[in-house]
């Protein structure tokens, strides 16, 4: 009985929580179509005139392409430093590894108004203007966490003795890390990418702090239109645009990840397979 009741609970808990995700997608979605200029029910007809309009709207479609490069750039600095910071962090002796640890994941618990009060301060002090590459930065730093955390635990699982094979087959440090421990690492490398994007591409209050005046972020963008009715509907448009690349690049990315998973259990299979009957031919 407890158990039935433990069970029932659970599957009420699961549906709740998907319908609380997702329930805001699907009403998005409805209005993306709908022929009325306010998003209320009942709608007043179906239209796909608001996407014609939406990339009509340079303004707009520049944001979505901002936001989109802004995203971009700080994902590959922060998937850059994530590495440097989880193969330094995975030496067998790191003083202060506590320390450096807490340190890193410091953007976590930071609020990001904090934060971009103190860059904006900072970069003023420092006689810098407002630029894109200043949001980038920032959108860096609270994306590292997300990297590391992703990155090292990945690098923490694989097997050190492969390494150290190649070191002593003639490979330098360098020449291990990129032929050996790289392509294991693939998978991690493009979680922590998607991660560090998505981080990136919806981030507001650094954002809002930082931009340069006529070059607003999408989510900067999207705070000023949705108070403004001709354009709400263009944003909703867009939006569900949004969700939809999202679904895709999170469901190809799922399925590039099990590929690549697959491909490195064959081949490691199979270099042990190699190495046995090695093994036993010389005994």
């Amino acid at each position: 009985m407890t158990g039935r009741l433990g069970s029932s609970l659970l599957w009420i808990y699961f549906v709740l929580m998907v319908a609380f995700l997702f329930l805001p997608l699907a009403v998005l979605v409805l209005f993306a179509f709908n022929s009325g200029t306010t998003p209320t029910l009942p709608i007043q007809g179906f239209t796909t005139k608001w996407f014609t309009d939406a990339f009509s709207n340079t303004d707009l479609t520049s944001a979505l392409l901002r936001s989109a490069a802004i995203g971009v750039l700080a994902s590959v600095v922060a998937t850059a430093l994530g590495i440097m910071a989880a193969i330094g962090l995975n030496a067998k002796r790191v003083p202060g590894e506590p320390v450096a640890i807490g340190a890193l994941l410091l953007p976590l618990v930071v609020p990001y108004i904090s934060l971009a009060v103190g860059m904006l301060i900072l970069l003023q002090a420092l006689h810098f203007k407002n630029a894109l590459w200043e949001i980038a930065l920032g959108h860096a730093v609270i994306a590292l966490p997300f990297a590391l955390l992703v990155i090292l635990p990945r690098l923490r699982s694989l097997d050190g003795s492969l390494n150290e094979a190649a070191r002593d087959l003639g490979a330098s440090d360098f020449a291990a890390f990129r032929l050996v421990t790289f392509p294991l690492l693939l998978p991690a490398l493009l979680s922590s990418f998607i991660i560090c994007f998505s981080t990136s591409f919806d981030e507001f209050a650094i954002a809002s702090f930082l931009y340069p005046s006529g070059q607003p972020t999408y989510p900067v963008f999207l705070y000023g239109g949705a108070r403004s009715p001709a354009i709400l509907p263009q944003l909703i448009a867009i939006g569900t645009l949004v969700i939809a690349i999202s679904l895709l690049i999170v469901g190809l990315s799922e399925l590039g990840r099990r590929w690549a998973e697959r491909r490195i259990e064959g081949r490691t299979s199979a270099s042990v397979d190699v190495s046995s009957a090695d093994t036993l031919a010389t005994t």
